[in-house]
């Protein structure tokens, strides 16, 4: 007889026995089915039919008899037992049979898949009977799991004992065959004397493992040790440069323990890194079409100006170490950046990411995936790319827990993109006005309209220790975007965006989905193309009936406020290159961004991305119309606007937006708009110093410049970097104190010569908003027409023209007692200015 072993739900292998009951006797001693082996982090082990590492299970027959496996099932559920069928096949005694696990099912070569993959990190696993029992499962979970070694029964098991007792690491993993290479367990992790951080003097690391007889191997170069591979510790490391150090424990016939990944950062030798130009030690001569100055320009580092100043600059904003064997980076075939035109999963490596902050605050680090982002940026001259980070199980976590963007921002991520500017840069573009801002500048202002956008936080960056520069992260607008800020589940969103990648297969700048579907943008593109004049079909598309009123049976398909404060952050930028770009002649959309929760009262919400053609010329007008390509396929948040300009409420609802933002010390007003610049600014003023240092001396590169390279002499030859004070602070006192000044006023013309600012204007309050005296009596004024105004929060101005229910005839001053938002407008004949509004709160005696 079989042992039957309980544990929570969970019976331990083999033909189990259920007591007292003769058929199911009858039944269990014909099971001779267990899993005898499987792999959660497949990485070089076995390829399936496509030639795919993916994880696998193996079933094996110990019996002397086949069985037939209709009705047998794995599951990853205790409460959904018939998950996933192994199939309709038997058996033979004694055999083995791999199943690989993905989502493409069985494929026509009659090779067996479960449709579904393994967690790394640990997850419930059982094997369920034809009469819909567990048979074996491995506990509550099974443990974490280690890339390319396996986990099952130790070839010593035998029928009849405990099969979880005789659970195993297999070193040696053999899919199909009898398993050998158990593991005799685990080393324990390597503790190291000193954390990760900044340094500014020399010190002795000291490591150590509390496996007796373990061998400590650690490596300087980002490759990852192993048992043969990695410098054996055998005493303390003197440490007295920049250093990033991965070191684990390792013992013959034991599961090495986990890599550790730190970076020690020392200011110091960090501005006087290649020095010379040429490359540090492992990393290459060339990649791609580059022959790249890795080091900090000595122009930069001694000028009087900067040399008190640069060690405090690399210590002005946290600092993000990116760790990966260097052949992933530049191998000639496979390395990502010396391939940086190639996308996709297959050109994904793994890496180490940490966050250190110069203060001492608490950052982290992870194993992630990592791929060059970006479009045209990736072009092969670029010497610096962005990149894109991915937390997957097969590295480490499957999510970022970590708050990066502060207690409004999201609390965990499954991507990040790292950011550099490109367009209008000195390492790419070789550009005077390079500012590392205009992006940033373009989300937070959605940011600060109450709109959702995509949050992001300037960083040094350095790649295996080497000093790459500043960079800015950026959240995805992905659909575990809307589930982290909209609510609900990451299966419940559309995400929609302009494919239009270097060198991506069959890119020609169209709409792709790239979660969900793209019915809903379809839906919403035709009944944009079906006319949005009439208030019935204008109202419809935001899920209302046509009074306005919320509907219980209509699609929402568009989030009106959002389209609006949407464009107007891309009129005021004067953005060239987003929702239409001006370089494929306004008539092909790019850079940007949809969401949308299927189901939801709030429609498409558009999101500002990659606004790095932006506060360039200060009398720019993008306001349209533009002769946009009438498709689907190319469609884009400006193609809805021109649509939704037929209609009145819509045209009156931007000007009341209009109003908000460029009256009253709104966001874009100059003094407001100042204000931000300069603090965005002050945020990396130090640290320029050190991308100059870096990246001001390039030579090579698209020269964008507005007029001659001031950098070189009459022959050509570059005198002096880019730097902070002769380029970087010119080109923001420009945009400060010339573009900032003029260009609120400039839009408003555009905007008013398409009838998009009423002739009446809104009511003047004697204060707009803020904290008042209780008993503060607030007052009005018009040159023309009525007054009206509400004190809940309703418009004065019903749908239609006429005056709303809750709405008041101002005839004198209104007194403040309380908290209250004033709605105000004034009503001239049939027409009504824009909406006045401010929100007021009582301040305490």
């Amino acid at each position: 007889m079989m042992e039957r072993f309980v544990a929570g739900y969970g019976l331990v292998l083999g033909a189990a026995l259920f007591c007292g009951m003769a058929a199911d006797l009858q039944v269990r001693a014909a099971q001779t089915l267990v899993i005898s082996e499987f792999m959660a982090l497949n990485d070089s082990v076995v390829k399936d039919a496509e030639g795919e590492f993916v994880d696998w299970i193996e079933v094996h027959n110990y019996g002397e008899e086949p069985v037939d496996l209709s009705g047998f099932y794995l599951t990853d559920s205790r409460r959904e037992l018939s998950k996933w069928p192994i199939g309709n096949s038997s058996l033979e005694a004694g055999a083995f049979l791999t199943l690989f696990t993905t989502e493409k099912g069985a494929g026509d070569d009659g090779e067996s898949n479960a449709k579904y993959g393994l967690k790394a990190k640990g997850d419930y696993l059982a094997l369920v009977d034809s009469l819909g029992r567990v048979i074996q499962d491995f506990g509550k979970e099974y443990p974490k799991q280690k890339k390319d070694i396996s986990y099952g029964l130790a070839s010593s098991w035998q029928p009849g004992e405990p099969l979880l007792r005789h659970s195993v690491f297999l070193e040696n993993p053999t899919p199909g065959k009898p398993n050998s290479g158990a593991l005799l367990g685990e080393v324990k992790s390597v503790t190291l004397s000193h954390k990760r951080g900044f340094y500014d003097s020399g010190f002795s690391l000291r490591l150590k493992t509390k496996t007796e007889d373990a061998t400590i191997r650690y490596t300087v170069d980002g490759s990852v040790p192993s048992l043969a591979h990695g410098t054996v510790y055998s005493g303390p490391i003197d440490l007295n440069k920049t250093t990033v150090l991965r070191v684990a424990g390792f013992m013959k016939g034991y599961r090495s323990s986990s890599v550790k990944s730190h970076t020690f950062v020392f200011p110091n030798d960090v501005i006087r890194q290649s020095a010379d130009g040429l490359p540090p030690e492992s990393f290459p001569y060339l990649w791609g079409q580059n022959q790249v100055d890795y080091g900090m320009d000595a122009d930069v580092v001694d000028d009087p100006r900067y040399r008190d100043e640069i060690v405090d600059g690399l210590k002005s904003i946290p600092t993000l170490s990116l760790v990966t064997d260097i052949e992933h980076l530049f191998d000639e075939k496979t390395g990502i950046y010396s391939n940086a035109g190639q996308q996709g999963r297959e050109w994904e490596r793994p890496c180490s990411l940490e966050l250190v902050h110069p203060n001492g605050d608490k950052g982290f680090q992870v194993d992630c995936g990592l791929r060059i982002r970006g479009g045209y940026s990736r072009q092969p001259i670029n010497p610096k790319h962005a990149f894109r980070l991915f937390f997957r199980d097969e590295y480490g976590p499957t999510k970022l827990d970590y708050p990066l963007f502060g207690k409004d921002g999201a609390k965990e991520f499954d991507n990040i993109d790292l950011r550099t500017s490109q367009n209008y840069s000195w390492s790419y573009q070789l550009d005077t006005r390079s500012i590392f801002l205009r992006d940033p500048l373009c989300r937070d202002l959605q940011l600060a309209m109450n709109e959702p956008g995509a949050r992001g936080e300037f960083y040094h960056l350095y790649l295996n220790g080497q000093y790459w520069g500043i960079y800015n992260t950026c959240e995805r607008i992905k659909a575990a975007f809307g589930e982290s800020y909209r609510g609900g589940k990451k299966e419940d969103y559309d995400v929609v965006k302009i494919d239009a990648g270097y060198r991506t297969s069959g890119s020609t700048m169209k709409v792709v989905a790239t979660d969900g579907d793209r019915s809903s943008w379809d839906r919403l593109y035709e009944e944009g193309r079906s006319g949005l004049s009439q208030n019935e079909a204008y109202f419809a598309i935001q899920g209302l009936n046509p009074d306005g009123s919320p509907s219980s049976h209509k699609e929402a398909l568009l989030d009106v406020d959002n389209l609006i404060q949407y464009m107007l952050v891309i009129f005021y930028g004067g953005n060239l290159d987003a929702p239409v770009t001006i370089f494929a002649g306004n008539k092909r959309p790019n850079n940007w961004q949809g969401l949308i929760r299927r189901g939801g009262d709030e429609g498409f919400q558009f999101f500002v991305w990659d606004a790095e053609h932006t506060f360039l010329d200060v009398t720019q007008d993008r306001t349209g119309p533009f002769d946009i390509e009438d498709s689907v396929d190319y469609g884009s948040p400006q193609w809805i606007w021109e649509q939704c300009l037929e209609n009145a409420e819509f045209r009156l609802r931007v000007a009341d937006l209009v109003y908000r933002h460029f009256f009253n010390r709104g966001l874009l007003t100059p003094s407001s708009m100042r204000e931000r610049v300069i603090v965005k600014a002050s945020e990396i003023e130090s640290a320029v110093i050190c991308e100059s240092a870096r990246w001001g001396d390039m030579e090579i590169g698209f020269t964008h410049s507005v007029g001659p390279d001031p950098r070189r002499d009459k022959d050509g030859k570059v005198q002096r970097p880019f730097n902070r004070d002769d380029d970087w602070r010119r080109e923001i006192d420009r945009i400060v104190n010339d573009y900032i000044p003029k260009r609120s006023d400039i839009v408003l013309g555009q905007l008013y010569r398409q009838g998009l600012f009423p002739d009446i204007d809104p009511p003047q309050l004697n204060e707009f908003g803020g904290k008042v005296s209780s008993g503060f009596d607030l007052e009005m004024e018009s040159p023309e027409g009525e007054i009206y105004y509400t004190t809940d929060g309703s418009d004065p101005r019903r749908i239609g023209g006429g005056v709303a229910d809750h709405a008041l005839r101002y005839r004198g001053g209104v007194e403040l007692r309380r908290a209250v938002t004033i709605k105000a407008r004034v009503r001239v004949g049939d027409d009504w200015s824009a909406l006045s509004e401010a929100k007021f709160k009582i301040r305490r005696n």
